[in-house]
């Protein structure tokens, strides 16, 4: 008789955490389903389903093993862990002793739960250049959100738990529908528009819930910043602000009427090239059906002015009084652990480390922990960069920073790196040794995504092929040998230690795992915190002034201006009017697929067979101006080279723009290449020129570009050319 058995553990196949019921039968994963007895009722996404398909995946990496020929030739040796951990350490130390501990850089992907083993590991051997997606992807909001909060925590309540649920929405650059993101879970928000008055999308391209919005906005992409500035300016000349909450809880009002002052629903509408009816109509939703809450999509944070965009969407968030309130955006109350982040910051980066960050002394909100990815690429191509060791765990560089070739380029000069992964891809093709991870349904550790109300329990569900082994197991080996006295024996024993603040400082990591949660929701949630004393006796916001603070008395400190500034991207009709006449389609990248998540999952068959190619959309006005019909292979070119893609003539989407795949590369295709990085990724076309000055951001959704049909001569001719172009992954062929 089969032995039989259902193991209850937690997704994190994107950035929600869903509960998962996963069935093994005679030690194989058979079924994998939602768990409707955690906080997400049973839903999940096809990602998580689909994880089934990771586990025997021909694309698994099994072993440890060690490049024989020049990277990206995809010769590799099989080895030992000892001779793996034992050279990667050896590296580290050499780097150490003869250059410094600078001159290691330790990168990882989104993270999802083992970001504090990157920072850790980053800490506890003495060097700041920790390399993270973070200053494209949420950092920004954490940074600038805890101008006003403290540490950053400030998310949309969709739960209703205090009595309200948000009358008004905005989805700004957003597709929570599709991944949960960011803390905040599809599950919830979806549940939450039941009771919404006025559901409002800012996006250029139609999302899933377009048809049923109160209100489409379709800004010019880059101008998102301006749109808020016009949507306060009205606010304030029409008096409809929060009178109460800015009076008394507000720094800084006077100077932000003076700043929107020009800022006009006319002016606005020729800045953003939308109605001004619009500019009037959302603001005063906004304004008067509260309370009201704003999802911000990553995609601001891939433009330039990324950190002034969002200043501005946080000030509109006060001017309306929806901080804190119930069914606004308010900071969870942690769970009974603590801030699981605590497992690294309690390693506080010295002044001789925050002194050598690369970026640091250019951009100081996004250089106050982590290195600036594309400062660093930059001073390596220039042979200026101090990095002599890299050690990558999950993360795609090569495909996910901008200007495709010279990322590819300043990672062949790095004398040493290795990388951990599930599969080969771009990076691992890149690395002297690679080394095998496990996947979430093969480890026990602690999920925690951002600072959120809760954390959750991965559960071991079966064993990972070959000798792949856990992120924390990586981490830790390496550490002990190195830097002993900052690691742990065991990873139970440091599983231990991160959950040890629990049940009044008693709790286990064999406690929480039977718990599956810790966490703090329902009516144990606070709101009106700056109303009570939980961030200052007698009340008050956790800033210089202890008020929210529309003028930022931090960001002046460091030099930069208090208030938020409207900057055109670094190429657009206005800023480049002579690179508009060549290049004149408007160029943005990375709309979610419910299928993908980032550069992911292009190698499991069920999700690869629902986009086989990589998709661009345009309206199909702007595909009959420039030649080009539904399902051609188009080029797409900018200044900085070309690349390939399918077309689909959409007509939810701006005219005289097109809309890109991003993060594309083919598991298929041979190592030479990078597995294809360069035939479809919308990176080989952004610019990393252009920077945003508090966090380094690059513009990568706010570009130009021309576009044109493909011919047959022009693929045969095309170098990274390869016949099996768009053939779906099958369990058939490694």
């Amino acid at each position: 008789m089969a032995d039989r058995k259902q193991i209850l553990t937690t997704c994190k196949s994107c950035h929600g955490g869903c509960g998962v019921i996963a069935t093994v039968e005679d030690g194989v994963i058979v079924h994998i389903q939602g768990n409707p007895d955690s906080l997400t009722k049973g839903t999940m996404c096809s990602k998580g389903l689909s994880s089934i398909q990771h586990i025997d995946n021909p694309y698994r990496i099994k072993y440890p093993m060690k490049q024989v020929g020049p990277k990206g030739e995809g010769k590799w040796e099989r080895i030992s862990w000892d001779e793996a951990l034992d050279t990667i350490a050896g590296k580290m130390k050499d780097a150490i002793r003869d250059h410094g501990a600078h001159t290691i850089a330790i990168s990882q992907g989104t993270g999802r739960g083992y970001n504090r083993y990157t920072m850790k590991m980053a800490r506890s051997l003495g060097t700041g250049n920790a390399i993270t997606p973070g200053y494209v992807c949420h950092s920004p909001r954490l940074g600038l959100y805890g101008l006003v909060t403290g540490y950053g925590r400030l998310y949309c309540d969709y739960h209703g738990w205090g009595g309200e649920f948000p009358k008004t929405q905005i989805m700004w650059a957003k597709q929570l529908e599709i991944s949960s993101a960011d803390s905040e879970m599809a599950y919830w928000f979806m549940n939450s528009l039941d009771y919404c008055k006025n559901l409002i999308i800012i996006d250029p391209r139609a999302t899933a819930y377009a048809s049923r919005a109160s209100l489409w906005i379709q800004p010019r992409v880059g101008t998102d910043c301006a749109l808020a500035m016009g949507m306060m300016n009205h606010i304030i000349e029409q008096e409809l602000w929060d009178k109460e909450f800015v009076e008394n809880w507000t720094f800084g009002f006077d100077e932000l009427r003076e700043r929107v002052r020009d800022f006009t629903p006319e002016k606005v509408s020729e800045i953003c090239w939308i109605p001004k009816e619009d500019v009037t109509t959302a603001a005063e939703m906004w304004a008067v059906d509260t309370p009201g809450c704003i999802q911000v999509g990553s995609s601001l944070e891939r433009q330039a002015n990324c950190g002034h965009t969002l200043r501005a969407i946080t000030c509109l968030m006060g001017l309306a009084g929806n901080i804190e309130r119930p069914g606004s955006m308010i900071t969870w109350v942690l769970p009974e652990t603590g801030l699981i982040e605590d497992f690294f910051l309690e390693l506080p980066i010295t002044p001789e480390m925050a002194s050598k960050i690369i970026g640091g002394d250019r951009f100081k909100m996004g250089a106050a922990r982590t290195c600036n990815p594309d400062t660093m690429v930059k001073a390596i191509n220039d042979g200026k960069s101090p990095v002599k060791v890299w050690f990558s765990v999950g993360g795609q560089q090569i495909v996910h920073m901008a200007n495709t070739k010279e990322v590819v380029a300043a990672i062949e000069k790095v004398e040493f790196m290795s990388h951990a992964d599930l599969f080969m891809g771009p990076m691992a093709e890149a690395a002297d040794i690679v080394l095998p991870a496990a996947h979430w349904l093969e480890l026990d550790d602690v999920y925690d995504m951002h600072p959120r109300f809760m954390i959750e329990a991965h559960n071991k569900v079966l064993d990972p092929p070959g000798e792949a082994k856990a992120d924390a197991w990586i981490f830790n080996e390496v550490g002990k040998r190195v830097v002993p006295d900052k690691w742990f024996e065991d990873v139970p024993s440091m599983l231990d230690y991160q959950v040890r603040k629990g049940m009044n400082g008693k709790m286990t990591w064999d406690d929480f795992s039977k718990n599956l949660v810790s966490g703090c929701w329902g009516p144990d949630q606070v709101y009106y915190k700056y109303k009570t004393d939980y961030w200052h006796e007698g009340g008050g916001f956790p800033t210089p002034s202890k008020k929210f603070e529309f003028h930022s008395n931090h960001l002046e400190s460091l030099g930069y201006d208090p208030l938020p500034v409207f900057t055109e991207p670094g190429e657009s009709p206005i800023s480049t009017p002579e690179l508009y006449e060549e290049y004149p389609v408007l160029m943005s990248t990375g709309f979610r697929q419910p299928f993908y998540f980032l550069g992911q999952y292009r190698n499991i068959p069920w999700l690869r067979s629902y986009m086989e190619f990589p998709q661009c959309q345009m309206h199909p006005e702007t595909c009959e101006k420039y030649g080009v019909e539904d399902g051609d292979i188009i080029w797409i070119e900018s200044p900085r080279g070309r690349i390939r893609q399918k077309l689909h003539a959409f007509p939810g989407i701006k005219k005289d723009m097109i809309m890109c795949t991003a993060n594309w590369f083919y598991p298929e295709e041979p190592a030479k290449g990078y597995h294809g990085v360069f035939i479809s990724n919308p990176n080989v076309l952004t610019s990393n020129d252009h920077l945003d000055p508090m966090y380094g951001s690059p513009d990568m959704t706010c570009l130009l570009c021309k576009v044109y049909k493909t011919e047959d001569e022009d693929l045969q001719d095309e170098v990274f050319h390869s016949e099996k172009y768009g053939t779906v992954p099958t369990y058939g062929k490694a």
